[in-house]
């Protein structure tokens, strides 16, 4: 063995059990014997119930290979001359630059320091420690991995709490839709789950309705959490959790266990509230961490609650909707007789889609309800029409629950009102088919009904019409859509 790299005698101890998880060790150098030391002097490391998982590298480039392989690295220990005078300096650069890794700590191990002098590496590569072969004893290396470790466990706990954060943030924009809010919940149990001691799994589980007493989880971070998604908390939690769980539900309290917590999370508009459930923490708990667990507790389901009272109150605006439609179409003559607009898309429906003749019409009425929310359509650059066609979006989502027909035609032209024939629309750019006859009929009727009524007053021509249904053809409507009204432009304006 290389007189190079010898360590201290240290008492001998048994090998233990390897634990279920592991650091990942990335060994970089030349001589096996290196490989074979560091192993063996490392052999019953432990940190957060953790050991080490060793992987070899012999030249620089198995090591960038191995770098790519293993991402996930916590340490690399890298030798500076292998095949070459700088192989190793060549793969710290490479670990940082080319492989974009700012998480793995390299610990530089030389057995020729004038080569490469230690002021001279540390200033000009980003490694994070340097050991002279001749000086590090077993004692010394196992001091430079612990430190190197807990640097590696703080540097992940930001760079998560950072993602937890930009998942808050991105959701906070648009809080109340309901793919942001589980993106919201998410990002505050990926947060939650690093601030509250490290935490290794974190669950988070709402009841399926008012009255299910099964919690289902809803959100999850950490070590084999995201297949618990969709299961009840009562499978996915060991047995000593699951004991505790009424009785947290019961009075609504936070259950401190050995490994474990479990919090309830009381809504205010639901019999039934949410469940928080996190395990295997890195360190103890104190009492600023379980203030901000109580501060989640608390405030994290009155954000969801927000977003289960405008459901509500969308199911009661669809059911409402379709209870209207419903009334019209007993009547449909009498509303007909009410309704100019309506009247019209009646009468263009009847020789262009004659099977949704009364569903396109009641749909023109339930559009033009909504113009208030199309008064950002005209004079707008392209990002101000994407904003507008969001809060579109936003305040429809009722119409998309509903059940009758012509509230989904009404949602659908709402959706494709900025969209065009030629493809040159908003927001997804639809090109001629793909934009829904009955869309194209329910808008043209909204702008139509205006001309008609500038002809009716003497402020409109009819050729003055024809010109302009002539000089958009192909553009925002179907030509054939629109040669139609055009030839029938007399009758139409009689209709209202």
């Amino acid at each position: 063995m290389s007189s190079q790299f010898m360590f201290a005698d240290d008492s001998a101890a048994k090998v233990p059990n390897l634990p279920e998880e592991f650091w990942k060790v990335l060994i970089v150098d030349d001589e096996p014997e290196v490989h074979a030391v560091t192993k063996l002097a490392l052999s019953d490391f432990s940190f957060l119930g953790r050991g080490l998982q060793f992987f070899s590298a012999h030249s620089g480039s198995e090591a960038k290979q191995l770098v790519k392989d293993h991402p996930d690295a916590a340490i690399v220990l890298l030798d500076v001359v292998m095949e070459t005078d700088d192989a190793g300096l060549n793969v710290a650069r490479f670990i940082r630059e080319e492989a974009a890794n700012r998480f793995t700590r390299i610990i530089l191990r030389t057995g020729q320091p004038g080569q490469a002098p230690e002021r001279t590496v540390i200033v000009n590569y980003d490694i994070n420690d340097y050991k002279s072969k001749t000086e590090l004893t077993a004692q010394k290396l196992f001091t430079a991995v612990m430190s190197a470790l807990r640097s590696y466990r703080d540097i992940m706990s930001i760079d998560q709490s950072r993602q937890g954060l930009e998942k808050i943030i991105s959701a906070a924009t648009d809080l109340y839709a309901l793919q942001s809010m589980n993106s919201f919940v998410d990002g505050l149990v990926q947060q939650l789950s690093w601030v509250i001691g490290g935490a290794r799994q974190t669950l988070y589980a709402s009841a399926d309705d008012d009255s299910s007493h099964d919690y289902r989880v809803r959100a999850a971070y950490g070590d084999d959490a995201q297949p618990a998604i969709g299961h009840t908390l009562r499978s996915v939690i060991p047995a000593e959790a699951l004991a505790e769980v009424d009785t947290v539900i019961k009075h609504h309290s936070i259950h401190y266990g050995d490994d474990f917590i479990l919090a309830y999370c009381r809504s205010h508009c639901r019999p039934r509230g949410a469940i928080l459930y996190l395990q295997g923490f890195s360190r103890s708990l104190s009492d600023d961490d379980h203030h901000v667990l109580q501060l989640f507790a608390e405030n994290v389901q009155l954000a969801h609650d927000n977003v289960i009272c405008l459901e509500d109150a969308d199911r009661f605006l669809a059911t409402m909707t379709d209870e209207l439609m419903g009334r019209v179409s007993t009547d449909y003559d009498s509303f007909l007789a009410q309704q100019p607009v309506a009247r019209l898309a009646d009468a263009i429906a009847a020789e262009l889609a004659p099977e949704q003749r009364q569903d396109i019409a009641c749909a023109a009425y339930l559009y033009q309800q909504a113009e208030d929310l199309l008064t950002c359509r005209d004079d707008q650059p392209a990002a101000s029409m994407a904003t507008c066609q969001q809060r579109v979006s936003r305040s429809l989502r009722a119409l998309e629950q509903g059940h009758s027909s012509a509230t989904q035609l009404a949602h659908r032209a709402l959706h494709e009102r900025l969209e065009r024939w030629d493809g040159m629309g908003l927001p997804k750019g639809k090109e001629g088919e793909q934009i829904a006859l009955s869309s194209q009929i329910i808008m043209l009727v909204q702008q139509l009904h205006c001309w008609l009524q500038g002809w009716q007053q003497g402020q409109d021509s009819e050729q003055g019409i024809v010109a302009r249904l002539q000089a958009e053809s192909g553009q925002y409507y179907a030509p054939d859509v629109q040669q139609h009204v055009a030839g029938r432009l007399a009758q139409l304006r009689d209709v209202i």
